[in-house]
């Protein structure tokens, strides 16, 4: 997976909240989350700015051709945290284009800190992930 994009990807869902970018950005990460829940309309690329549709297109075409485990697994593993699965629950919930596949609210658990950033503290980590071995 390309760490890189992908963490792209999640922080512009949490610093564009309610745009329409922020939007089809969760619906890509949603689709790979549990697409039989949460099914993405390709036409929502459209609304992407090229960089962003480019980070989108390569987690993608990355999930789709080799799948270690899943998205937000992927995104624990690199924070060291634990709650990414219960961060794409609170997400799904952010758009009315999800509402069919979002679970209850009153099953969601509390997100602390309430928003998560992903930044420069991973370069180093993820340079060593992306390093060829050998």
């Amino acid at each position: 997976m390309n760490t890189k994009a992908l963490m792209q990807l999640w922080n512009h869902t949490q610093r564009h909240k309610g745009t329409s970018g922020a939007r089809a950005a969760a619906g890509v990460l949603l689709g790979l989350y549990n697409g039989d829940r949460f099914p993405f309309d390709l036409t929502e690329l459209r609304v992407l700015d090229p960089q962003l549709l480019a980070h989108a297109m390569e987690v993608i075409r990355a999930d789709a051709a080799h799948c270690e485990m899943e998205v937000h697994m992927i995104l624990d593993r690199l924070t060291g945290r634990q709650d990414f699965g219960a961060r794409f629950e609170h997400l799904a919930h952010e758009y009315s284009k999800f509402k069919r596949g979002r679970c209850k609210a009153a099953e969601l658990k509390p997100l602390d800190p309430p928003v998560a950033i992903l930044g420069t503290q991973f370069d180093a980590f993820l340079h060593s992930l992306e390093a060829p071995h050998g």
